[in-house]
C-alpha cells in the first residue's frame, strides 16, 4: 500500500489470484470464443487472468479489465507493457455500478472468485450488467470455490455453489450450458446469453 492508503481503500483479496487452483486449459478453453472481437474481466486485479489469457488468444481481439483497485489495473497495465499486449485495456471501474461499456460490446466475460467478496444485494445487478454488455449468444463463465469447508477462498457461508450461480442468472438472461470442475477447490458454470 502506498504511504496514507488505508486498508479499507482496497478490495477484498485485493492482490491475491486463484488462478494456481484452477485446470487453466480447461477454464480458457472454455472462455475462449473462437473469433470473438473482445472479451472482459471483471474483477482483474493485477491481472493475472488477463495475461493469462492474452497470451492464449490468437490475433489480438481487445481484453477489457476491470477491477475497482486502482493499484492493480496499473500494475496490469504496466505488465501488458512490458508483456507486448497492446490489446489489454485495463480500467478502473466499480462491478457494483453500471460497466464503462457498450451493449453488447463483447463475446466473452468472465469473472474469476469475485462475486463472493461483492455485497450480495448487488448480484443481480452485476448480473445484468454482464448481460448488457454481452452480445447475443455471448458467453459468460463464473469461476468460484466449490461449497467446501476447507482449501483456500473464503468462509463456507460466503462461497457460491453452481446452484445458487443459477438463481442468480436466470433472471439476467442466462442459461446454463454446463459445469466444469476445474480442480481440487473451484468450479466453472458456463452460461450462455439468451
Amino acid at each position: 500500500m502506498k504511504p496514507g492508503e488505508d486498508m479499507a481503500d482496497k478490495p477484498v483479496a485485493a492482490g491475491k489470484s486463484s488462478l494456481a487452483h484452477i485446470d487453466q486449459d480447461l477454464a480458457f478453453g472454455t472462455i475462449i470464443v473462437p473469433g470473438a472481437a473482445a472479451y472482459l474481466d471483471l474483477g482483474c486485479g493485477a491481472g493475472m487472468y488477463t495475461l493469462a489469457l492474452a497470451r492464449r488468444l490468437s490475433g489480438t481481439p481487445t481484453i477489457h479489465a476491470l477491477d475497482l483497485w486502482g493499484e492493480g489495473v496499473e500494475a496490469l497495465a504496466v505488465s501488458a507493457a512490458e508483456q507486448g499486449f497492446p490489446n489489454i485495456n485495463p480500467m478502473v471501474a466499480d462491478l457494483t455500478a453500471p460497466l464503462p461499456l457498450d451493449d453488447g460490446a463483447v463475446s466473452s466475460a468472465f469473472m474469476a472468485t469475485v462475486l463472493h467478496d461483492l455485497p450480495e444485494r448487488t448480484w443481480p445487478a452485476i448480473l445484468g450488467e454482464i448481460g448488457r454488455v454481452l452480445a447475443p449468444g455471448g458467453r459468460f463463465s463464473l469461476i468460484e470455490f466449490k461449497k467446501l469447508d476447507r482449501g483456500p477462498g473464503p468462509s463456507l457461508a460466503k462461497r457460491i455453489g453452481p446452484e445458487d450461480a443459477d438463481r442468480l442468472a436466470r433472471p439476467a438472461g442466462f442459461v446454463r450450458k454446463a459445469t466444469l470442475d476445474l480442480g481440487e477447490f473451484t468450479y466453472l458454470a458456463e452460461f450462455l446469453k439468451k
